[in-house]
């Protein structure tokens, strides 16, 4: 016979999916989810080789500053591996083209023309259309990725094209500068690799489940007060939980509350963590 704590745990993990909406208190934890590319993220080292382009080491620093950041559990999951002839399990390198196109076009803006007492700052009292000349400018950077294993296959390989259109007329400056534009795609390529081959770990609440369906009747209203319970004493509804399966043993919704119980209070943290499935 499988053990209570055991069971918890089994049954906490398959039921995640299926737990229904609520309006009692939520249990709240810690999940790791698994990376998109998860040939990449089993690598224990890596290295950053070399990324070709104008802008190639810049994004290489970028991508070494998203993996080398710890997650909210205070580890990083790649050991980084630094200059040309370090051994690590993998290296990734690439490619990076940066094109800047600057074109100029008019555009016609409301402007007020007339102002009371023709001072620059009294009312306007008339404004009309003016053609003004304006420059468009259009930033494109697009990074050729590909990290390699130790015995030299290709675990990730991606291509991440971004775009950056911006305009502004004569007496405006634009909203950002060719630099600075260009910096921001840098580092949302970067932040995109590392959602692609890092585990994301994060703290998230799942409610407690409330069906009764299967319960002997006169544990039907005993297991609705303690729902309620949770909300002011969650402890204490915990206990009486555990209480409760004594009398309804393997009942789906005791067993994956006293799993959210457990789980939120810590107690299986070491023993038992819930690997979810990367989201797309």
């Amino acid at each position: 016979m499988i053990s209570t704590p055991t069971r918890t745990a089994m049954l906490f993990a398959a039921a995640i999916a299926l737990a229904p909406a609520a309006h009692a208190e939520s249990a709240r934890m810690t999940g790791r989810f698994a990376a998109p590319y998860r040939d990449a993220a089993m690598l224990d080292s890596l290295r950053i080789g070399r990324i070709g382009g104008e802008d190639g080491m810049q994004l290489g620093m970028a991508i070494e500053r998203a993996l080398g950041r710890p997650d909210i559990e205070g580890r990083t999951h790649f050991d980084l591996v630094g200059g040309r002839g370090g051994d690590a399990d993998g290296l990734l390198n690439g490619n990076v083209v940066t094109g800047v196109q600057e074109s100029r076009f008019k555009r016609k803006e409301k402007e007020c023309v007339e102002r009371e007492g023709g001072k620059r700052d009294g009312k306007c009292l008339r404004e009309e259309e003016v053609e003004k000349d304006c420059t468009r400018r259009v930033i494109n950077v697009n990074a050729d990725l590909r990290l390699a294993g130790p015995d030299g296959r290709v675990l990730y390989s991606v291509s991440r094209p971004r775009r950056d259109e911006t305009s502004w007329c004569r007496g405006q400056n634009p909203p950002r500068t060719t630099e600075e534009a260009i910096r921001g795609m840098i580092i949302d390529i970067a932040e995109n690799v590392r959602r692609d081959i890092v585990p994301s770990v994060e703290d998230y609440s799942i409610r407690f489940r409330e069906s009764t369906k299967g319960l002997p009747k006169d544990q039907v209203r005993p297991f609705k007060d303690v729902v309620r319970q949770t909300q002011r004493d969650l402890r204490g509804a915990c206990a009486a939980w555990a209480a409760m399966d004594q009398q309804a043993p393997n009942h789906p919704s005791i067993t994956f509350d006293l799993g959210l119980c457990a789980e939120s209070a810590g107690s299986m943290t070491r023993r038992w963590r819930c690997i979810v499935a990367p989201r797309r």
